[in-house]
């Protein structure tokens, strides 16, 4: 876990919104001093990945002085296509070596010019062979990471860390949850997104970003029942909150269900046979689309997996009077990767 009391604050750039988050950390926990959530600009994302860096700044700037945040250095959260997380088992070498050959193997794992790729790697601290060490490896595209650090900039402030969000998602759940004996799953069900880890004994040991979310439901019902995208999104939220909705409806929302169930249910068959026998014992979710009528208790039956909601507040309490109880539990489903990410440490 990487949290100190130096104020960043968390900076979630999702394609549906855009999260800001301070915290303060302290002794028992963490105090959330203030949070925003907006929604991210039409186009300006796609899988992760910002095509539009100057809107997203405006959104950003915006959103910073609308809400008085006070601190001009960010952690920011890097998701989707253009971000690899992977577990790889290399020979033992000397450690300052690792870099180099970290870089050979990663070229020979990755879909990207290992030249166009910034790397990082965390050492696991148990290895299925005494000749072998695994390792965290984190990859991204360098020209993704350059459009983050512009819409950053742009909106007047300094990236002061870029991190992963679905590491920032186990960041927040070990804050809350402590470590854990057995393998859990985290789920963060986003708009085009849904981050997917395996947690155990305090380290990351699967991370993936599955291409499906909340966009699949909405653009389901928009083709099929010719209405526009954003007719479709309230006939998806009106079914959620059980309101009444033409019957087509619920029909187009199941065959997005099914969907979404079977590449999710893809992934975690993946983990499971890298996984070396450790077995996914419980799941805890989070993230917009979870709110998506049907999915979770859907989830639960296909996939023969208890999912509970990740409660992000067992150890993260208001900071500020202005979030209430009543809404801090609003947006309960939307602060996880933002409080993460507001957590880690900044700068000396």
């Amino acid at each position: 876990m990487f949290i100190s009391s130096k104020k960043i604050i968390g900076l979630d750039i999702g394609s549906s919104s855009i999260k800001l988050a301070e915290l303060t950390v302290t002794k028992d926990g963490a105090m959330l001093d203030n949070f925003a959530v907006i929604p991210a600009p039409a186009q300006a994302m796609a899988n992760g990945e910002i095509i539009d860096s100057i809107v997203i700044a405006e959104s950003i700037k915006a959103a910073f002085k609308e809400n008085s945040f006070r601190f001009k250095k960010a952690c920011v959260g890097l998701s989707g296509t253009a971000v690899i997380i992977k577990k790889i088992s290399i020979p033992r070498v000397d450690p300052k070596n690792i870099r180099e050959q970290v870089r050979y193997e990663a070229a020979q794992y990755l879909p990207f010019d290992i030249s166009q790729v910034t790397l990082d790697h965390h050492i696991l601290p148990f290895s299925q062979s005494a000749e072998n060490m695994d390792l965290l490896v984190v990859a991204a595209q360098n020209e993704f990471i350059l459009n983050y650090l512009q819409a950053i900039s742009q909106a007047g402030l300094k990236c002061s860390i870029l991190d992963v969000s679905s590491l920032a998602l186990a960041n927040i759940f070990e804050l809350n949850y402590g470590k854990t004996s057995e393998p859990v799953a985290l789920f963060n069900f986003g708009s085009n997104i849904t981050n997917f880890l395996v947690l155990f004994q305090g380290e990351v040991i699967f991370s993936r970003d599955i291409p499906v979310g909340g966009f699949h439901f909405t653009n389901e019902i928009s083709k099929n029942m010719g209405v526009t995208f954003e007719e479709a999104e309230s006939l998806k939220i009106s079914q959620s909150q059980n309101q009444e909705v033409p019957e087509e409806t619920r029909t187009f929302m199941n065959i997005a269900l099914e969907f979404v169930t079977e590449e999710i249910r893809n992934s975690i068959d993946f983990y499971t046979a890298t996984a070396n026998g450790l077995t996914i014992s419980k799941a805890y979710f989070t993230g917009g689309a979870s709110l998506t009528a049907g999915l979770i208790e859907h989830l639960n039956s296909a996939l023969k997996l208890q999912f509970e909601v990740l409660n992000p507040y067992l150890k993260v309490k208001s900071g500020h009077k202005k979030l209430t109880p009543h809404y801090m539990q609003q947006i309960a489903p939307f602060v996880a990767v933002a409080c993460g990410l507001g957590i880690r440490k900044g700068e000396k």
